[in-house]
């Protein structure tokens, strides 16, 4: 069985979105989502990636990695 993965996006105005990515998507979606146009105009105020066990693998707040370092 495939891993997936739970991506939760909470913008500046307090609402969140979530995407579901398999590993193969991952990549490109944390890329979008922490380098891309929303994020470095300051719509994106954080980006969470939560696997299958419920387990935070990654945390970005204001356009910093904070988990893992």
């Amino acid at each position: 069985m495939e891993e997936m993965f739970k991506v939760l996006v909470k913008f500046s105005n307090d609402d969140v979105m979530v995407e579901d990515h398999n590993l193969d998507s991952l990549k490109s979606a944390l890329s979008r989502l922490t380098r891309g146009p929303a994020a470095m105009g300051g719509l994106i105020s954080e980006v969470k990636v939560v696997d299958n066990l419920d387990c935070t693998v990654f945390l970005a707040q204001d356009n910093k990695v904070v988990f893992p370092r």
